[in-house]
C-alpha cells in the first residue's frame, strides 16, 4: 500500500538537474555506530523526510527528478522518481516515510510475508509486496516509530527488496538514536 502511494503523486516532471546535496558529517559507510533502537527516542525530530535520502544515494541506479515532499495519510513522506530517457529505460520510485505512531512491529504483510532484518545495527522489518512489484524497509525508530524506506515500480518485489535494504543502509546513519 505505502508503495502505491508513493506512484500517486510521482506522475508530473519538472525542469531543472538535480545535484547531491552535501554530505552530513560524522560517520559515512565506513564503521556504522552501533545504533539500537529498542528503548525511547522517536521520529518527531525528523521535520524533513527529505533529510534521510539525498539524490547521491540513488546515484548507481541512474538519474532521479527532484524529490517530492508530501503527506501520506499520518505518514511524512519523501519521494524520488527515476528520470525515464527512453523507452528502454527501467523505472523506479524510490522513498522514505516517516511513521510517527507505527512501530517496526506493525509493519504490514502485502501478501509475501514480512522478514526480520538487521540494517547496520538497527532492528528492520521487510515487506516484499505480493500483488505489484515493490517493496518496505520498516527501520525501528524508538520504541513507537519507524521509517520505512519504500521502493516501487522495478522488474520484481525481490529486485525491490534488494534496493530498498541497500538505500536503507544510507538512510539509517541519519535516523535519531534511540
Amino acid at each position: 500500500m505505502a508503495g502505491g502511494a508513493l506512484l500517486a503523486g510521482c506522475t508530473s516532471t519538472q525542469g531543472g538537474t538535480a545535484s547531491p546535496a552535501q554530505t552530513p558529517s560524522g560517520s559515512e559507510s565506513g564503521a556504522p555506530e552501533s545504533s539500537s533502537s529498542s528503548s525511547g527516542g522517536g521520529t518527531e525530530s525528523i521535520t524533513d523526510p527529505c533529510s534521510l535520502l539525498e539524490v547521491g544515494d540513488l546515484g548507481s541506479y541512474g538519474e532521479f527528478n527532484a524529490p517530492v515532499n508530501k503527506t501520506l495519510g499520518s505518514a511524512r513522506s519523501c519521494s524520488y522518481q527515476k528520470k525515464i530517457a527512453s523507452a528502454s529505460d527501467k523505472g523506479m520510485v524510490v522513498g522514505t516515510n516517516v511513521r510517527d505512531d507505527a512501530s517496526v512491529d506493525q509493519v504490514r504483510d502485502t501478501g509475501r510475508g514480512v522478514v526480520d532484518k538487521d540494517v547496520n545495527g538497527r532492528r528492520a522489518k521487510e515487506a516484499p509486496d505480493g500483488a505489484a512489484p515493490g517493496c518496505t524497509l520498516g527501520l525501528a525508530v524508538g520504541d513507537s516509530s519507524r521509517v520505512d524506506v519504500a521502493v516501487t515500480a522495478v522488474e520484481s518485489s525481490d529486485e525491490a527488496c534488494q534496493i530498498a535494504e541497500a538505500v536503507a543502509k544510507a538512510v539509517e546513519p541519519r535516523l535519531p538514536k534511540g
